[in-house]
């Protein structure tokens, strides 16, 4: 990383794939999803996810911590929370309605119950209620609130490690490996199902994700570069890849590793998990540069718009993959099935992210004319 201001088109596209790769694995029975991250080491794209977000928090809001005081920076955070708090429920909303209508149709499956949203034909006022106070997330329903929990610590966050970025870690690490050891979720919530992605212990992925943006923007020569730590990293992915697959595919494992870490716990973040998406960042960055040739070439243009607008994306992913899952159900997983839906799908989420792209360079083209208009307007009065 720099300490240039240029903008980082790594986390555009590393989002944007990631977002590409949490829609293929969240449909059921997805034969290319057995060649996604998930299969070729302890992490995937959650992880990868998080770790970008923990950047992009730095970035879109370390500036204003520091020019306009912590009040300001908590506000500006506070805006993106509730917008993706009502994105989270109109997601919610939707898929609940969806589900319920292809359930009247379609009697292949219970739709409403593989999502785990009968709980709103049974007590509708209850599930409301706890839907609203997230203590109830139906199914493919848990990263948006995860990250409304990593978001609401954002400002406390962003201030530790501006201040003294070791202590951030410190007491970050401490949290999550009391989190870790003790097993205790989040929010048990409904008959004793808590969240699947425990934030008490995804805040440390978070936290690197921040710490490691403030060295890069403020003290560079703290970032430990060197061909040790390297080779350290790759030993770490390809043993990955050995314990983890694409041989154990067939259920054959051949290697576990001989201690209590495995397996790797996706609740509590364990660490093969988080040390596997930390190896993965290490070596990204270390070979790929911030605006490298390959990531401004017209192909990775749909993935960077993608990562550029990440929520609607991700949110009409996730409703995708619903749509797929009915779509394979219904036709009894036929193979042509299968890549109409992996082929649809993505064509979906890139040819959204180019529109939503276009858009707002469009918007943005229009504020120096409606300056120069204003100027215009002003010397003839």
């Amino acid at each position: 990383m720099e300490t240039k201001t240029e903008r980082d088109f790594r986390l555009d596209f590393c989002r944007g794939l990631a977002l590409i790769i949490i829609f293929i694995d969240h449909v059921p029975g997805n034969p290319v999803a057995n060649w996604t991250l998930r299969n070729f080491g302890f992490c995937d794209a959650a992880e990868v996810f998080v770790l970008i977000s923990g950047i992009s928090t730095y970035l879109a809001f370390g500036s204003k911590l520091d020019r306009l005081g912590f009040r300001a920076c908590a506000k500006a955070v506070a805006r993106r929370w509730s917008t993706i708090y009502l994105a989270h429920l109109l997601l919610l909303m939707s898929l609940y309605a969806a589900a319920t209508l292809v359930s009247r149709h379609f009697l292949t499956a219970d739709y409403v119950a593989f999502l785990k949203l009968q709980w709103f034909q049974e007590s509708p006022l209850r599930a409301l209620l706890s839907a609203l106070t997230l203590s109830y997330l139906p199914k493919y329903l848990d990263i948006l609130p995860l990250y409304l929990v990593l978001m609401a610590a954002a400002p406390f966050i962003l201030a530790l490690v501006r201040r003294d970025w070791r202590l951030a870690l410190a007491v970050s690490g401490t949290i999550y490996l009391a989190v870790w050891l003790s097993g205790v979720n989040f929010i048990e919530g409904k008959d004793g199902q808590g969240w699947y992605f425990n934030p008490l212990a995804w805040q440390f992925l978070y936290t690197i994700g921040m710490v490691s943006c403030h060295l890069a923007r403020t003290a560079p020569a703290r970032l430990p570069w060197n061909r040790g730590l390297l080779w350290a990293a790759l030993g770490f992915i390809g043993f990955g890849v050995v314990a983890a697959a694409p041989w154990n595919l067939t259920g054959m494992v051949y290697f576990q590793p001989p201690f209590y870490l495995w397996p790797a716990d996706k609740t509590f973040l364990a660490p093969l998990r988080l040390a596997h998406v930390v190896a993965l960042f290490y070596v990204f960055a270390f070979f790929v540069r911030p605006q490298a040739p390959l990531l401004r070439a017209r192909l990775a243009a749909p993935l960077l718009w993608a990562g550029r607008h990440s929520l609607p994306v991700y949110a009409v992913g996730v409703v995708l993959s619903c749509a797929g899952y009915v779509a394979v159900t219904e036709s009894a997983g036929a193979p042509l099935v299968h890549a109409a839906v992996n082929l649809l799908g993505i064509a979906i989420l890139l040819a959204l992210a180019t529109i939503l792209e276009w858009y707002r360079a469009a918007r943005r083209s229009l504020v120096p004319a409606k300056a120069a208009l204003l100027a215009e307007s002003g010397a003839a009065g």
